[in-house]
C-alpha cells in the first residue's frame, strides 16, 4: 500500500514538473527580438517609412491615434513581432516653431531613447522639408 501511495505522489510530481517546464518553454518562445537592420525590419513592417527612418537622421513626426505627434530623428529597431519600435526623440530645440502642433519630444539631450507601440501610429511624415 505504501509503495502505491509513493508511486502516485511521484507520478503527480512528474506531471507538475512537466506542466511547469512547458509553461517556461512557452515564455522563452515569446521573447521579442529587436531588428536593427532595415532590410529585416521591412519584412516585419512593410511601410515606406521603415527603411527611410532607419537609415536617415531627419525630422520625422509620428501622429498617434489620440492626435499627439511624436517627434523623432530616426528608428533604431523594430520588434520581430511588429508591435514595437525603438526611436530617438528630437528635443524641443530641434523642432521648428509650429504653434498648430504640440510635439512629444525628449526631456533632455541625453534622454532621447523611447519605445513606441506601432499600432498606435496613424501616419508618419516629415516635419521639415529639405
Amino acid at each position: 500500500m505504501l509503495e502505491t501511495f509513493i508511486a502516485v505522489i511521484s507520478g503527480l510530481t512528474a506531471l507538475g514538473s512537466l506542466w511547469f517546464t512547458e509553461r517556461q518553454w512557452r515564455k522563452i518562445n515569446k521573447k521579442i527580438a529587436m531588428l536593427t537592420e532595415p532590410g529585416a525590419a521591412i519584412d516585419v513592417l512593410p511601410a515606406w517609412y521603415t527603411a527611410r527612418m532607419m537609415q536617415d537622421q531627419w525630422y520625422f513626426g509620428l501622429r498617434t491615434v489620440d492626435g499627439h505627434v511624436i517627434a523623432i530623428s530616426n528608428i533604431i529597431a523594430i520588434s520581430d513581432d511588429g508591435k514595437w519600435m525603438d526611436v530617438n526623440l528630437l528635443t524641443d530645440d530641434e523642432i521648428p516653431n509650429c504653434k498648430k502642433t504640440s510635439f512629444i519630444t525628449a526631456v533632455a539631450d541625453d534622454r532621447r531613447a523611447a519605445s513606441i507601440q506601432i499600432e498606435k501610429i496613424v501616419f508618419a511624415y516629415d516635419i521639415v522639408a529639405s
